[in-house]
């Protein structure tokens, strides 16, 4: 039988372990979103060689990530602090990586007009489309149930 000083001991190790994996993921995003704005930064400065339409697009798709991982940041933080997890944040990931999609699609659809694979990126958009709306509604309700949205 484990003593209640042992078992708090062992408790109060495992809860300094969650903690250090939590900071230690912090970091490695931290560093990630440093090499998004360089990556970014590099792409603006490219745009010469790649075009101005490119180049946005370029820069626009490294700026959706930066919003992702800073969202994933902010989860961790509010890991740390409240000791607990929420749903929206991934929801809010979720609707950033969609959206992304969305742009990559709609500059293929432009390639792509009059080939084959023109219908299915037609269907893939509207998969879409259909998947912002979803994770727009669970958004909604996942505030509303909160209290946070104005609606009850």
């Amino acid at each position: 039988m484990i003593r209640k000083e042992e078992g708090s001991r062992s408790t109060a190790v495992l809860g300094l372990s969650e903690r250090f994996v939590y900071y230690a993921a912090a970091v490695f995003l931290l560093v990630t979103i440093v090499m998004l704005f360089v990556s970014a930064g590099a792409s603006v400065f490219g745009v010469l060689e790649l075009g101005p339409l490119e180049a946005a697009l370029e820069v626009l798709d490294k700026v959706l990530l930066i919003f992702i991982f800073a969202e994933l940041l902010r989860t961790i933080i509010t890991v740390v602090e409240e000791r607990e997890i929420r749903v929206e944040p991934f929801l809010i990931v979720g609707l950033i990586a969609v959206v992304r999609r969305i742009l990559a699609v709609t500059a293929s659809i432009e390639q792509n007009l009059g080939t084959p694979e023109f219908s299915d990126l037609l269907i893939e958009l509207g998969v879409l489309t259909a998947l912002v709306l979803a994770l727009t509604w669970a958004l909604h309700l996942t505030r509303r149930t909160e209290g946070r949205d104005g609606a009850r």
